[in-house]
């Protein structure tokens, strides 16, 4: 006996094709699983890192403004570079510092009532982000004259070159200052965020009350020791965020949120603006979404995985039952046999944890997923998960065997006979229950627009209720269609047995007398069917959206920033242009806030403009000829929340307005922007003023503007292009990220749907094999014993297959446009628009029935070819 193998592995051995589906099912699951939570992982890390490390410096770095003298800079100076390396918790920063002088009058204006102005300035990294036009960079000047550079449009605009001499006078204290160009630069294009709203630097001149010139830039020591007469003083935090996770977003923007209250208590002064703990709250909040948004299709997923294994289980119990209660029978308890099912379940379940981590790159590699390598060593992590989900998994393989281990051998024996007509969850009304719950959790993904929520501490977590709504939908859907079951069967039944016809009639009758062993791979394939008509339904969906929000902020295929050079003619003849309109587009006032107003050619709107319909309760032609109609007020389209406006301030003049028309949202403008539709023609009219054209919209054939885009980029044209911002867009991470878990969901669902079917009908072929070899006995023919079976399945497949798709275009209806959301996990504009791609969806359908009347073909060859005798003889009629 000590040689003997044990039972649990003899026990394994006997009943070969159930276990070797019962293992296929659990590697499917925990490979799948794991590399979706990868996926998941991987994508909003990746999704973090792009957007720190593209974001413009002007939301990521921190500036702190305070008034300095000569004799507390230094203090100052230290006390902030101390508060923002505090502030910035570890990650690696530069931090710059700058300062700009009191005015000075221009040579020869002192006397002057309102002379012309120019400042000293001194910049840390000036050098390091500038080029030398001409000259040298300037020395320090402890006294007499100074030396200065300076810009190339301020030199041109001050028309003096390096060598030139001249002197200013200070407008407060009276004191003249000499000073000698040294040299003349010119700044980097590359480094345009790092002067945002410094005006003067970079045009050279500043018109408001006065106009300015310069600025004069010169040393540190030079200023701090001549022109720091209690001015105003910058310090600049440049943050490296290439190294920032996830986790790290929350902490460092409560951390750099503190450097205005660590400042406050030794300079008085001192005020700071960043825009980076919001924009790290925000990207942590659109991380946040974007993960919970891929455990959709995980959760899915899983709920797929468990049924399939659950009717492998069914099947293992249901084939093992009267050799369950034999043993019972010889004194085997319920602990023991729980023992042995158990045993017989991590059997299976074990290896499929080991290897599943190892798998999982493979498979993401397969569907195009995350750029892992095909080959990595996995951490602990992902063995966690792996483990946790064939432990699972064993669990519901060996939880029917454990729950039959209860009945004895006359219980089993009357047990048999006729099937059941539903299943315990129809008959306890659980599917009504999740019903309820589904409905409840889609409404509030609906009322929330995502499946994060607001903690009752103020934290943002992932709402169960919400995350687990769709996969609830489904569910509950499919167990909905089984209750159509009996009562088609019995609809089918009533139809063929009046009618001649073997194979119609046994195979429907079949199909009513036993519903409910047709419920298990009915409900596997409508779940399946279902979750693969809804991923692509979801990814048609955002792949619009994604199209859609290019063509509205572009406005027109191609948008191009106005030049001196530039002329009609010449843009009409890029290739592939159709037509054209110069645009004056500038910053208005509206209702007590600012607006974006577009004056265009309004004959040729309808021509270039990209305003989806359902945008307007009139068409984009209609409201063109509204806005040509002119007259002694303005004809304007606007937003839907300045509808009652009758007044537009450009620059200090109003302008009386006459709404004839509305948008929700207006193409050509951000997100949420309130937005001024215009003729160009009726605003030069009214306001009396050139309206410059600040930018050219362009219509190319086709969309089509790979051409017209190619001829810009070679002259150094400034423009927008719509396939651009499609591909920019599309290659967000965060957004994008459903997608990928849509595509491995997709290929997982139709594997299990294959896989369940296959076992089901191979077993329950398996079980009639006498019912079969009698028939053929009796002389069917193989064609007669293909139609039975194919009639029998074809039940199953056409119920599924249709339940499948109308359920996926019900949950397509009710969640989609909920979770297709912007990489800033905000609502999308222009609104999402469900699209649902029927012929792909026909040709999934289409697909699977061929492979699944391909393995009832497979198994009524393979029945056929097995004599009567043999089967006969043995009696076996399990």
């Amino acid at each position: 006996m000590r040689g003997r193998t044990p039972l649990v592995f003899r026990r394994a051995l006997s009943e070969p094709l159930l276990l070797a589906a019962a293992f296929g099912s659990i590697l499917l699951a925990t490979t799948t699983l794991v590399a979706l939570m990868t996926y998941a992982a991987s994508v909003t890390d990746r999704g973090v890192r792009q957007a720190v490390e593209t974001a413009p410096l002007t939301l990521t770095s921190t500036t702190v403004t305070s008034s300095v003298k000569a004799d507390d800079y230094a203090r100052i100076d230290r006390m902030v570079r101390d508060g923002i390396t505090r502030g910035y918790a570890g990650v690696p920063h530069r931090v710059v510092s700058g300062a700009r002088s009191d005015s000075y009058a221009m040579p020869g204006q002192e006397g002057r009532e309102r002379p012309d102005l120019t400042r000293f300035a001194t910049y840390d990294d000036l050098r390091e982000r500038a080029d030398l036009v001409a000259g040298a960079w300037p020395g320090e000047s402890p006294a007499g004259t100074v030396e200065a550079a300076l810009s190339q449009p301020a030199a041109e605009a001050m028309r003096v070159a390096p060598g030139g001499e001249f002197a200013v006078v200070g407008r407060l204290d009276g004191r003249t200052v000499k000073v000698k160009v040294a040299g003349v630069f010119r700044l980097r294009a590359s480094d345009g965020d790092r002067w945002a709203g410094d005006e003067l630097l970079r045009n050279g001149t500043q018109v408001g009350d006065y106009t300015t010139y310069g600025p004069l830039v010169v040393p540190a020591t030079t200023f701090v020791s001549r022109f720091a007469t209690s001015v105003s003083a910058t310090w600049t935090a440049v943050p490296d965020l290439s190294g920032l996770i996830r986790e790290d977003l929350r902490p460092l923007a409560a951390s750099v949120t503190g450097i205005e209250a660590t400042l406050r208590g030794g300079c008085t002064g001192c005020t700071v603006s960043t825009g980076l703990p919001a924009m790290l709250t925000q990207l942590d909040r659109a991380a946040l979404v974007a993960r919970s948004t891929m455990l959709i299709p995980v959760l899915q997923l899983l709920v797929l995985a468990a049924y399939a294994l659950t009717l492998t289980a069914r099947l293992l119990s249901d084939h093992r039952r009267m050799e369950v209660a034999l043993l019972r029978s010889r004194g085997a308890g319920s602990v023991r046999l729980a023992t042995l099912a158990g045993g017989e379940a991590l059997l299976v379940a074990l290896p499929c944890a080991v290897a599943a981590p190892y798998l999982a790159p493979p498979l993401l590699a397969l569907v195009g997923g995350t750029g892992t390598p095909l080959w990595q060593n996995p951490g602990a992590t992902t063995f966690a998960i792996s483990a946790a989900v064939a432990l699972a998994c064993a669990v519901l393989l060996a939880l029917p065997a454990v729950r039959g281990a209860r009945r004895t051998y006359v219980e089993e024996q009357g047990a048999r006979g006729r099937g059941d007509r539903q299943g315990i969850l129809q008959r306890a009304g659980a599917d009504l229950a999740l019903l309820v719950v589904a409905v409840l959790a889609i409404w509030q993904l609906q009322r929330y627009g995502g499946p994060v929520t607001e903690t009752t501490g103020g934290d943002l977590g992932i709402d169960p209720l919400i995350v687990t709504g769709p996969a609830l939908a489904l569910l509950c859907g499919g167990l909905l269609g089984l209750r159509l079951v009996p009562l088609v069967s019995r609809i089918l039944e009533r139809a063929t047995t009046r009618r001649p016809g073997f194979a119609a009639a046994v195979g429907v009758r079949q199909v009513s007398r036993r519903p409910a062993r047709y419920s298990g791979p009915a409900l596997l394939l409508t779940m399946a069917v279902a979750i693969g008509a809804l991923s692509l339904a979801t990814s048609a969906t955002w792949r619009q959206s994604q199209d859609d929000q290019a063509r509205h902020l572009a406005g027109a295929d191609l948008r191009v920033a106005a030049e001196q050079g530039d002329t009609a003619d010449g843009l009409s003849a890029l290739p592939g242009v159709t037509a054209l309109t110069p645009v004056h587009r500038v910053r208005a006032s509206m209702g007590g806030g600012d607006v974006d107003l577009l004056a265009a050619d309004a004959a040729r709107l309808p021509e270039v403009m990209l305003l989806r319909p359902d945008l307007s309760d009139a068409p984009l032609a209609t409201l063109a000829s509204r806005l040509a109609r002119g007259g002694t007020t303005l004809p304007v389209v606007v937003t839907d929340d300045l509808a009652e406006e009758r007044t537009l301030v450009i620059g200090t003049s109003p302008v009386p307005i006459d709404v004839v028309g509305t948008v929700r949202a207006m193409p050509g403008t951000p997100a949420g922007a309130s937005a001024v539709l215009a003729d160009l023609t009726a605003l030069r009219a009214v306001t009396k003023a050139p309206a410059k054209t600040t930018e050219w919209w362009l219509a190319a054939s086709g969309h089509d503007t790979s051409a017209a885009a190619a001829a810009l980029a070679k002259q150094g044209a400034s423009m927008t292009e719509v396939a651009a911002l499609s591909r920019q867009l599309r290659d967000d991470p965060l957004a994008g990220g459903l997608r990928g878990a849509l595509v491995l969901g997709f290929v997982a669902a139709l594997a299990f749907a294959v896989l369940g079917f296959l076992v089901n009908a191979a077993v329950s072929a398996r079980e009639r094999r006498s019912e079969f070899a009698l028939l053929g006995a009796l002389g069917v023919g193989f064609r007669q014993m293909l139609g039975l079976l194919a009639v029998e399945q074809s039940f199953v497949i056409g119920l599924s297959l249709v339940g499948g798709v109308l359920l996926a275009a019900g949950v397509a209806l009710a969640v989609v446009p909920s979770i297709v959301l912007t990489g800033q996990a905000t609502a999308v504009t222009p609104p999402v628009v469900l699209d649902i791609p029927w012929p792909c969806i026909a040709a999934l359908g289409l697909g699977v029935g061929a492979v699944l009347l391909a393995v009832i073909f497979g198994l009524a060859r393979s029945l056929h070819r097995r004599g009567p005798g043999g089967v006969l003889r043995s009696g076996e009629d399990r």
